[in-house]
């Protein structure tokens, strides 16, 4: 599906809630609420569970992704899922800015991956944007917070309750708030 709004974060990343084509972003997040309500009352081993993933991030999502209720996305159409993923309960991904991961990832229970930010000056209306990409193997563990903008490498571990703010390289764990280099992995 063609989103102007989205067309204009990718190119700018930044965009205010009070221009015309903030209504693009509403009808997302409206139907993706939607859909994450519907998918929060499922079991991974219902029947229309895999066609309501399907629908939520408008691509065929893969049998080996399990996502654990609840779950809450505000755009699914900005989240990309590679295979052998488990998503644990309570996570929320508010995703206008993208959320892309890769084959092999473990995200804990109640963790935030977030790509939306408010302007410092101007919070009322003005958001900035960033991609947040988590590599494969990857390991997100309970209660962390991912911010806009952020890479997560391959094979790292991100420990319980770290707010990641900068990029994670290859094989190390991070903690704390913010999350700090604490060993190779």
């Amino acid at each position: 599906m063609k989103n102007e709004f989205f067309e204009k974060v990718d190119r700018e990343g930044s965009a205010r809630d009070d221009e015309p084509l903030f209504k693009y972003a509403l009808d997302e997040i409206i139907r993706s609420h939607e859909l994450s309500l519907k998918i929060s009352a499922k079991k991974p081993t219902d029947s229309d569970y895999r066609e309501l993933l399907n629908e939520l991030f408008m691509t065929e999502t893969d049998e080996t992704v399990s996502i654990v209720s609840p779950f809450y996305c505000d755009c699914g159409q900005r989240v990309k899922l590679g295979k052998d993923i488990i998503i644990n309960t309570g996570a929320t991904f508010l995703a206008p800015g993208m959320i892309v991961i890769e084959d092999g990832v473990l995200i804990g229970p109640k963790v935030n991956i977030i790509t939306v930010d408010h302007d410092l000056k101007e919070r009322r209306h003005l958001c900035h944007f960033g991609r947040v990409t988590i590599k494969e193997n990857a390991w997100i563990c309970m209660g962390a917070t991912i911010c806009p903008g952020v890479t997560i490498g391959k094979n790292s571990v991100v420990a319980a309750g770290a707010v990641v703010t900068k990029d994670v390289p290859d094989n190390v764990m991070v903690g704390g708030v913010p999350a700090k280099f604490i060993k190779n992995v």
